[in-house]
């Protein structure tokens, strides 16, 4: 007698499974991340799918291209092969070092976070610019659409001045501004 029973077909996982070329969805959706080029599943299933070493390099000019658009005040750089999560990384580093661990900023979908990649201005042409580090830090502490008051890091440092004020009165030292001082 034959054996008419069927196996289920073992359903292939998209984020696994090994392409030809070695490259799975999961390695494709890295590939994005790394340029900070937001994708549905369902382009990174179509670009896994039979991907081979030429789909994988037109893709990843494609991720260039559309990264140089994203960014552009870091065109030139991504053109020049380096990633875009290279270059947003001190941004997001000095962020989550005030807002905590956390804090992810979102650079394409949030103008408060977009800021720090055209925020700054050259000065000889007057073109946007990415903020510098202390430009960043400093809006980051001071734009209140982040919150940065109700960090323990914020309300730390209030503390710490409070205290000093407060010595600086019991021990009877003039706190009025000074002639030549930052007020006066």
């Amino acid at each position: 007698m034959s054996d008419t029973s069927t196996q289920t077909p073992k359903v292939k996982n998209p984020e696994t499974e090994t392409i030809p070329t070695g490259h799975t969805a999961k390695d494709i959706k890295e590939m994005a991340d790394l340029y900070h080029v937001p994708l549905s599943d369902e382009t990174v299933k179509a670009v896994a799918e039979g991907a081979d070493q030429t789909k994988i390099a037109a893709f990843e000019n494609y991720l260039k291209v559309a990264a140089e658009g994203l960014y552009p005040t870091f065109a030139e750089q991504i053109k020049a092969g380096t990633p875009t999560a290279y270059l947003l990384d001190p941004y997001r580093q000095v962020a989550k070092s005030l807002l905590g661990d956390d804090f992810e900023p979102d650079f394409v979908g949030n103008p408060r976070d977009g800021q720090a990649l055209s925020g700054g201005s050259d000065p000889k042409t007057g073109r946007p610019t990415p903020m510098s580090l202390d430009q960043w830090k400093q809006t980051v502490m001071t734009d209140p659409r982040f919150h940065y008051d109700q960090t323990p890091h914020a309300i730390a440092a209030a503390q710490y001045a409070m205290q000093k004020l407060h010595e600086n009165m019991q021990n009877g030292q003039d706190m009025t501004p000074q002639a030549g001082g930052p007020n006066g």
